[in-house]
């Protein structure tokens, strides 16, 4: 087994902290300072001094009351949005543990595994240590104290051996240090039934598991069986820009879920938080995105919402955020393509897979810039008659699997209106004689609607070689033959 844990030491000021504090900040619990940022503790601000104390040093500092309930929600943010790389997750007290030795493969070994997950929490907005170990524990002493790297036992006991001993005994430390110990290596050298008849037993247990001398069974994180994930704002937004941070948090907690799920999000929707209390209460406001080809890919889910909150002025200010998942489909995976290259002769290799889903991609964004109504296709509708049995529909909208496409051939250009053709000996005329091929398609529809159509189609060929679309009408005030499209 191989543990990636990733420990956050700034996490309480990091769940209350906005983008938009230019202050220096410190997190208060008891009327003391818990945390303070780099510029607070560069002016003095140390943990345990009272708020009288820092703001003499720093007058212009910003205190901040602490908020267990948020940091845990952001912690399960984080837990969900690494869930893309292992459903082997344990949370902690500010710890994220992952057991990754199944995903080094899929994600092309260790060094690549970390570039991306530590790409993945950044975007949260954290800043992680992080200690990697063949256990739980061990990976958890290491990313709170050294933040080292193990991938051997050997290397394992070699790293924790030299940790300070308040490390995993701080409540022992004063006991163990006045009798010459500092490290662990130094605990271990102790006799252990002397140390445990001083109170050591724990110490000694949670020693055997991060040595792997003792088994170390984890909890496992369990996500939500649906996903709809909150995130209140830690001041009102005006401005939809003011959104963006808040946002992303969310959609890579969805795109994690998904990857764990084996889901693609189809449709998804962001619900804008107003205030509901007083005169000025309001309902929350949707945003739904619809993607033509459903994705789990958080650049491009957050590529779409941009799109749609720039084009979003407020009714009213937000005070929170909600991202639901409306429908996914199944996504298992992508079958590896080619990598894009160029032969020696300069001939370049085209991935026709990435092609298709880099112009899916960009229907998506002009239907979240331009609106699903303006970017449209052609798609078959549940006609037989030609001038209905196509229909503009917007670009993004799942196909219709019940309608089927005609069993011949038919132009992709049809006249306007019907256009009549004069006939010789019962030929149609054209620039000259036509010449039909094959035999017609009988089309008889429209008493459902009072327009009624009996006709006989045929392919025609004129005296300059192209091809028409020409039918014969059997019925109705004005038989005779038409010409209704050209072929390319």
């Amino acid at each position: 087994m191989l543990w990636l844990a990733l420990h956050l030491p700034w996490l309480p000021l990091e769940a209350v902290a906005s983008g938009a504090d230019a202050l220096p900040r410190c997190v208060m619990q008891d009327r003391a300072v818990l945390l303070a940022d780099p510029a607070a503790q560069a002016a003095g601000v140390k943990p345990g001094m009272s708020l009288a104390a820092a703001l003499s040093l720093l007058p212009a500092l910003l205190p901040l009351d602490r908020d267990p309930t948020r940091e845990h929600r952001l912690l399960q943010l984080a837990a969900l949005a690494a869930s893309r790389y292992t459903p082997q997750l344990v949370l902690g007290e500010q710890l994220l543990q992952l057991e990754v030795q199944g995903s080094l493969r899929l994600f092309g070994g260790l060094p690549s595994l970390l570039r991306s997950l530590r790409r993945c929490i950044a975007a949260l907005g954290l800043k992680p240590q992080i200690g990697i170990a063949p256990t739980a524990t061990a990976a958890a002493l290491l990313a709170r104290y050294a933040a080292g790297a193990a991938t051997t036992p050997a290397q394992a006991r070699h790293l924790l051996d030299a940790l300070p001993l308040h490390a995993a005994a701080p409540e022992l430390a004063g006991l163990l240090h006045g009798i010459g110990c500092r490290t662990l290596r130094d605990v271990r050298a102790l006799p252990r039934r002397g140390l445990q008849r001083r109170g050591g037993a724990a110490l000694l247990a949670l020693l055997d598991r991060a040595y792997g001398d003792a088994p170390d069974p984890q909890a496992w994180f369990e996500p939500p069986r649906e996903f709809a994930q909150s995130l209140d704002l830690m001041h009102r937004a005006d401005d939809t820009g003011l959104l963006d941070g808040a946002a992303l948090r969310l959609v890579q907690a969805l795109a994690g879920w998904l990857a764990r799920q084996w889901l693609a999000a189809a449709a998804f929707s962001l619900w804008l938080q107003h205030e509901t209390r007083g005169r000025h209460a309001m309902p929350p406001t949707r945003l739904r995105i619809e993607l033509g080809q459903p994705s789990r890919d958080a650049a491009q889910l957050m590529l779409l919402l941009r799109e749609r909150l720039s084009r979003l002025t407020l009714p009213a200010p937000v005070y929170g955020l909600q991202l639901r998942l409306d429908e996914a489909v199944a996504l298992a995976g992508q079958a590896a393509a080619l990598p894009f290259g160029s032969a020696r002769g300069g001939a370049r290799w085209h991935d026709a897979r990435q092609d298709a889903e880099n112009f899916r991609a960009l229907l998506d964004r002009l239907s979240a810039r331009l609106g699903a109504q303006h970017v449209q296709r052609w798609a078959c509708g549940a006609d037989h008659r030609p001038e209905h049995a196509a229909e503009a529909r917007p670009a993004t909208e799942a196909p219709a699997r019940d309608v089927e496409a005609p069993p011949r051939p038919r132009p992709a250009w049809l006249l306007p209106e019907p256009l009549r053709l004069a006939e010789h000996d019962g030929r149609p005329l054209h620039g000259g004689a036509l010449v039909l091929h094959g035999a017609p398609e009988r089309i008889e529809a429209g008493w459902f609607d009072g327009m009624p159509v009996c006709r006989d189609y045929h392919v025609a060929e004129g005296r300059d070689h192209r091809l028409r679309w020409v039918f014969r009408e059997l019925r109705g005030a004005q038989p005779g033959w038409f010409l209704h499209g050209l072929f390319g």
